[in-house]
């Protein structure tokens, strides 16, 4: 036989001990830097940081050998989503590819409407907020190499919900994000329920201005737009608003803020109908 020797192809032989998975790690990070972070916790023997093609710089992880189990378990007790670099980290035992892919079921997250000077590196800092990113995929336009608009987001699956429901709606870079479970090609989407409900909110005195709508609402829920459209020649508000909610909290909103005085008027709320739509809602003066 003979041959055998240290793993072929110029690969390092593993080191022994546990190895521990770092999520979320600023760009800057270096191996020192790791080390350093692991050291006063017990025996390093090996740190690696996977670093960008075309940038070389850390990816946002990396993985850390400690020869101890007790030694690697208090690191990761002490360090896990703890600050590093202003950065929350991530950090836990790493298991192998085979075990990894059954524990860690995976999400795809399609995210809509991005703006074109989003970078994958903005999307990792966003949705780790949420969870563990395992990867982002931002397609380029084959013709002119820019940006096409929309981006691919995996993440841990257990986190995908959370983090749908946390960004979807909000405005990102000045737009809004549309964010839901990316579905294989040529599976259509099913309704989405939670759309967003649009309220109109009327009878308003000249004197309340957006800001007041925005926080009498948000004692019902997040608020994605809040809107008071104004008159075109003087300036001054047309005595109406539109606010938009996810629909529970829009419906909770409506109910309790109808008839509502506000800066000595009572308020008229009811859900926006469409342009066009018959039965005139959202009228309701006097």
């Amino acid at each position: 036989g003979g041959g055998g020797g240290r793993g072929g192809g110029g690969k390092k032989p593993k080191p022994d001990g546990i190895t521990v998975y770092v999520g979320n790690l600023s760009f800057e990070s270096t191996v020192d830097d790791i080390k350093a972070l692991f050291e006063p916790h017990g025996a390093v023997s090996d740190v690696t940081v996977p670093s960008d093609r075309n940038t070389g710089k850390c990816r946002g992880f990396a993985f850390v050998t400690m020869p101890a189990r007790d030694e690697m378990q208090a690191a990761c007790d002490a360090l896990d989503q703890t600050l590093f670099k202003g950065r929350t980290i991530y950090v836990n035992e790493s298991k192998p590819k085979e075990q990894q892919k059954e524990e860690l079921e995976q999400s795809k997250l399609y995210v809509g409407n991005i703006s074109f000077d989003t970078t994958k590196e903005d999307l990792v800092e966003y949705f780790g907020a949420y969870g563990k990113v395992v990867d982002v995929y931002i397609p380029l336009d084959r013709d002119s190499g820019s940006p096409r608009g929309f981006a691919f987001v995996n993440m841990a699956e257990e986190d995908s919900a959370n983090a749908i429901e946390k960004t979807d709606g909000t405005v990102y870079k000045g737009r809004m994000l549309n964010v839901s479970v990316s579905l294989p090609r040529g599976q259509k989407a099913p309704k989405r329920q939670k759309r967003d409900t649009k309220l109109y909110v009327g009878n308003l005195s000249f004197y309340t201005d957006v800001d007041s709508v925005r926080s009498l609402f948000e004692e019902y829920g997040p608020v994605h737009d809040c809107y008071m459209p104004l008159d075109r020649d003087t300036g001054r508000p047309r005595g109406f608003a539109f606010v938009t909610m996810e629909p529970d909290a829009a419906a909770r909103a409506a109910d309790e803020t109808d008839g509502y005085e506000m800066d000595g008027r009572i308020i008229r709320v009811n859900e926006a109908q469409p342009k066009g739509y018959g039965g005139g809602g959202g009228g309701g003066g006097g």
